[in-house]
């Protein structure tokens, strides 16, 4: 009897071992995207929260260094650390990058000067208008492929509040940026007087998957996108993602409106 029991022990271990991810320790480079992504924000912001969470359960332990941009996606593409989030895949991107799942949905919307009309029904439409755009970032397909006809005009900026300063002094007609994004950054970076300028458009112009990028030169990238995408499902499916989710954006604006000391 104890022998046909220690036989099925043994027989079990090696199982048990397989189920039993090795642990694992990541450094991801993160930016400013509020409230999704953000340095002063609780927990790093919404999606920082959620993609800890994930990798914590998939026995990854995950650090963040934060970095503009353009110099977080770039340390990410060339190894400097082993990944980034809060980005979109894109054929030149996938060159260098892993991307997992989405994470969030993030919606793209043309934010302009409070008063100002721009009829469009393609981005084409609107070839006239000087664009901001921030160095690093996608703005689709499409935009580039505008952008490098000659068909919309841009101008570059480092960072995202720069670009939202420039609308509001009228050196640039339309700046594209996810919604509540960019009201959010809009209204913590800007003079309320700057602020009080700049609206969104009820429109989105394009809808795409935030994610994970790893470094394809990390040794175990295809097992740390694998893990992240397993975990993630398993969350999605019991619901715990979405709770996850709410709760902390419940935290992360009512921290923002917190008086500071």
């Amino acid at each position: 009897m104890w022998r046909k029991l220690l036989l099925g022990w043994l027989w079990l271990l090696p199982c048990w071992a397989l189920a039993t991810d090795v642990p694992l320790s990541v450094h991801l480079s993160n930016q400013e995207y509020l409230p999704l992504l953000g340095e002063k924000l609780r927990y790093g912001g919404i999606m920082s929260r959620l993609v800890t969470e994930v990798f914590r359960r998939g026995n990854v332990k995950v650090r963040y260094s934060w970095y503009p941009n353009n110099r977080a996606i770039q340390l990410a593409r060339n190894g400097d650390v082993d990944g980034s989030i809060g980005w979109t895949p894109n054929e030149d991107r996938q060159r260098d990058l892993l991307f997992s799942d989405e994470v969030l949905p993030f919606r793209m919307v043309l934010f302009q000067r409070r008063g100002e009309n721009y009829p469009w029904q393609t981005l084409a439409d609107l070839s006239g208008q000087r664009f901001g755009i921030t160095a690093g970032n996608f703005y689709s397909d499409t935009f580039t492929q505008l952008q490098e006809k000659g068909v919309l005009h841009v101008d570059v900026a480092g960072d995202d509040v720069s670009n939202l300063r420039k609308l509001a002094a009228g050196r640039i007609d339309l700046f594209p940026m996810e919604s509540e994004a960019g009201m959010l950054t809009t209204r913590l970076n800007l003079l309320p007087e700057q602020a009080a300028r700049i609206v969104p458009q009820d429109r989105a112009y394009w809808s795409t998957p935030l994610c994970v990028a790893i470094s394809r030169k990390n040794p175990h990238a295809a097992e740390l996108v694998a893990r992240f995408n397993r975990e993630l499902k398993k969350m999605r499916d019991s619901g715990e993602f979405a709770a996850m989710q709410a709760s902390t954006r419940q935290d992360v604006y009512a921290a923002l409106e917190r008086p500071q000391r």
